[in-house]
Order: C-alpha cells, then structure tokens, then sequence
C-alpha cells in the first residue's frame, strides 16, 4: 500500500510546472507580488514553511514541507501522510553543481541518496510570481485579505490544465499556490499553504551535506 500512495506522490510531483500573463488587474498585482518575493530571494535568501496536500479522487496526502532558497539553489523537507500514518520522507536540494534526492524507506531498506552532477535544476515545488507567461486566461476575486487568481488554458501541453494562487492584499507575498492536472480517469491537485516566510537562508541548508546521510545507500549519476 506505501508503495501505491509513493507512486501517486511521484506522479503528481511530475505536474507542477511554470504559470500565467493576462486581465491589466491581475498583471499589477502580479507585478507587486513578483517585485516583493524577489526582495526575498536576492542575496540572503528566504525560508518557507508551509504545508503540503495532495489530492486524487478520494486519496488525500498531507504534511509539513519547509524549503530553503537562495538564488537558483534549494533544499526542501517533505513529509507527507495518510489515513494517520506517514508514506513519505524525502529531501530534495540543489547547490548548482548538483541535485540531490534523499528518500527514507518503509520497506525496512536502507534510505536512498540519489546525486545527480548538473548545473541546472527547477525547484519542483518553489514559489513562482511570473505566472502571467504561460497562461492564456485567467480571473481574479478578492477572498478575504487575499487576491485570488486562477489561471487556465495553458500555452503548453505539459503545463498544469489549472493553477491557482493566493496573494496577501497588504504584502503583496504569496500565501497559497496549487495546480491541478488531469492523471487518466482522475483529476489531481497539489496546493502548498505558506505559513510563515523568514528572510535570511543559511548557505548550509543550500549546499549538499553528507554528514545528514551517513546511513543511507548512495547512488551517483
């Protein structure tokens, strides 16, 4: 059954892609948001902790992830859960000259650390404030503090069919963003809620350590 809820995790991770351009309103506010999470990112660096849902039919994954961003490097812990029990522990980063993929096993295995040699590498599940490009419609509603903005119709035909944002109306930071794709008979979602964004990231947490897998089985491509 792990092996089942695993499989779906990868599959719906394969979803996330980049977003958006359109109505004059929702281009301001994307500018704004655009402006404000890059004042985040330059130099120092940002934290983000949030949380992680995955949905297809009526199969629910939920959990903590936090990630670690500075420049075009990340690091990001996921765990994910079930019907009460946990399915998922991964972490996930890229220093620029490498990728790394870290994968705890339920299977009474040893856990994975997959390297990867690359000077490239997109952030799977990284905030993006540049979804005005990719999309040839969207709409946008107040909810709350928050503009809502859902964008359809994608440009490409490996985007996401749907994605949705949530920006704070007085910081201009995002506070939610999610796609949806179609997975053969079902429809899945992906939504991470951001619960907290702290300027200033530690070159550590970017940078692979392999202190923090002393135990795991290591495999270098």
């Amino acid at each position: 059954m792990k092996k089942f809820f695993i499989v779906i995790v990868a599959v719906m991770m394969t979803t996330v892609g980049a977003l958006a351009q359109i109505p004059s309103n929702v281009q301001e506010v994307m500018d704004k948001c655009n402006a404000k999470m890059s004042s985040y990112n330059s130099g120092a660096g940002f934290v983000l902790d949030g949380t992680l849902k995955m949905k297809v039919s009526i199969l629910t994954l939920k959990g903590p992830i936090k990630m670690y961003l500075k420049d075009d490097k990340s690091f990001n812990i996921i765990t994910l859960a079930a019907m009460g029990e946990d399915v998922l522990k991964t972490e996930m980063g890229f220093d620029g000259q490498q990728k790394w993929v870290y994968t705890t096993s339920f299977d009474d295995k040893k856990d994975t650390l997959v390297i990867t040699k690359t000077t490239s590498s997109k952030n799977e599940f990284g905030m993006k404030s540049d979804y005005d490009k990719d999309y040839k419609k969207a709409k946008m509603k107040e909810v709350g503090r928050y503009y809502e903005i859902t964008f359809t119709e994608p440009r490409k035909k490996d985007l996401p069919k749907k994605s949705k944002i949530k920006v704070d109306k007085e910081s201009y930071l995002m506070r939610e963003y999610s796609v949806e794709q179609k997975m053969g008979m079902f429809t899945g979602t992906m939504t991470i809620t951001v619960t907290k964004i702290t300027k200033g990231c530690n070159d550590k947490w970017v940078n692979l350590d392999m202190n923090r897998y002393k135990n795991a089985v290591v495999v270098r491509k």
